[in-house]
């Protein structure tokens, strides 16, 4: 009978921890790039890129969500942000 190695048995589940992961994060710029384009189109394309390193450094998918859904109907910058600001919290 052959021994499997310790990197033999966890490869399998790190291989899909990474699959998972790489999905997770696909996710997540997909959203952030829709809260971009919204911000576009409900304020100015300017004002939307100010908040593009504000929304990279979120890495929680359901507050991405949570921002995309605001950003779809917010009717200044101000009221985006403060809803970033409370996200935060």
């Amino acid at each position: 009978m052959q021994q499997s190695s310790i990197a033999e048995y966890l490869a399998p589940e790190a291989h899909e921890q990474g699959i998972q992961q790489g999905i997770q994060q696909g996710a997540q710029e997909i959203i952030r790039e829709n809260i971009i384009e919204a911000l576009a189109f409900r304020l100015q394309p300017e004002v939307a890129e100010t908040f593009k390193s504000d929304l990279e450094a979120i890495n929680d998918l359901q507050r991405l969500r949570q921002l995309f859904r605001i950003a779809m109907r917010v009717d200044t910058p101000e009221n985006f942000t403060q809803a970033l600001n409370e996200s935060a919290n």
